[in-house]
Order: C-alpha cells, then structure tokens, then sequence
C-alpha cells in the first residue's frame, strides 16, 4: 500500500499519534478508524493515497461545483486554476510548500497476515450482531461514516477479535469516500510498536506528480 506521512526525525509512517485506551476520551478528533494504540493509513494506488491525505482540507460539494464551472468555463484544468486563484491572493483552500517539503509517499509491504474487508456482508453481520455500536440501521453507510464514537468502536472491536486461523486481523480495508475502484480500497493497519510490523520506503513528491495532480482533482485542495 502506499502512504503520505510527515518525514522528519521522530515522526514518520510508522509513528503515527499513538491513542489512549481510556475509554472516557472524547474521540471527535480521532482519525475514523483509529484504536487505542496505533494505527496507520494507506491506500492501494498512490493517486488515493494522496487523495486521502488531502481530504481534511476539501471544500464543500457546492464550492467545490464553483470551481469546477469556473475551470470549464476558462478551458483549464482544476490544478491550473487553482494555482492561478492562489498566486492572484485569493482565499483558496490548499496546502503550503512546506507540506509537500515535509512529507514523502511510502510503499509499506505487510507482512501475509489476513485483514477484514470493512463492507463485506459478513463483517456487516457481525459487527450487527455484537452490539458494540448502536445505530438505526447498522448499514456501509454508518460503518464509512463521519460519527468517530461509531467508526472508533467498531475498529477497536475489529482488532480485538480472533480469526477462524486463530490470528488477529492486520487491519481493515474500505472504500475511499472520494470514489472506489475494484482494486483500489484505503487500508487502517493496527501495529503493535512504533517503526514496526512493515517494511518501507519512501520518495519525495513534486507539486507536478501525476497522481498528487489526480487528487487535487478529486478534492479541490490546492497544492504548491
């Protein structure tokens, strides 16, 4: 899988916060799968990787369908406009120079171990019949959804849990909220330690990559 992650001494993309177990803890600010202990994110392409880590920062559906009218109407690409709006001083959502500086996307290789497909019918039923989270329907759309207390829960309930081989899941897999491909899924991998349970390599990326270029499309996030 591949993965956007801050490269500096001490942090990295097998570092991420590590989350209490208390089990009082506000997790509004959690990421939505995150467990106590720690947890890592990556997707299986790299333009959803990127994707995925400009999502905090897209607008909303309406303006984002402004800039996209404007872009049609100018005859340009969303990027190329988005630049233009940014160096004019215009107040564009995006991300400053030093975010792409400070970070590289990693190739993390797992070890062979089994992970729970999130959307799966049976994990649906199961995660149904525990009764770890209270919702009216229990449906795909309350597992991918926006309400932490739910999606918080129902992961930690995941990695607690013991496979018909005897073995504890690697993670979970879902869809991206910004579109899905058969192939494509994000992954939340649970690791035991810091700087451990996979192995890694990272690169630097250009504002001109291919796949960073896809997803400021895909979000409307500026990048310079």
């Amino acid at each position: 899988m591949y993965r956007v992650s801050v490269a500096k001494p001490g942090r990295g993309p097998l570092n991420p916060m590590e989350r209490p177990s208390d089990p009082v803890v506000d997790r509004r600010d959690w990421n939505r799968f995150d467990t106590p202990g720690l947890t890592i994110y990556g997707a299986d392409q790299r333009a959803t990787a990127f994707t995925e880590s400009l999502a905090y920062k897209a607008p909303s559906a309406q303006d984002y369908a402004a800039l996209a009218e404007e872009a049609r109407f100018l005859g340009i690409g969303l990027r190329e406009l988005l630049t233009d709006l940014r160096s004019a001083g215009m107040p564009v959502d995006g991300m400053d120079p030093d975010w792409r500086l400070d970070r590289e996307i990693y190739r993390l290789e797992f070890p062979d171990r089994p992970w729970v497909d999130l959307i799966h019918p049976d994990t649906v039923i199961a995660i149904k019949a525990s009764g770890i989270a209270a919702a009216d329907r229990m449906s795909v759309a309350d597992l991918t959804g926006d309400d932490r207390a739910l999606t918080t829960a129902v992961a930690q309930w995941i990695r607690a849990q013991r496979l018909d081989d005897g073995t504890q899941p690697a993670g979970l897999r879902y869809p991206s909220k910004f579109g899905f491909s058969d192939g494509d899924y994000c992954w939340a991998g649970f690791v035991a330690e810091p700087n451990n349970g996979c192995a890694c390599a990272g690169s630097e990326f250009l504002a001109t990559d291919p796949d960073l270029t896809e997803a400021v499309r895909r979000t409307g996030v500026h990048v310079s």
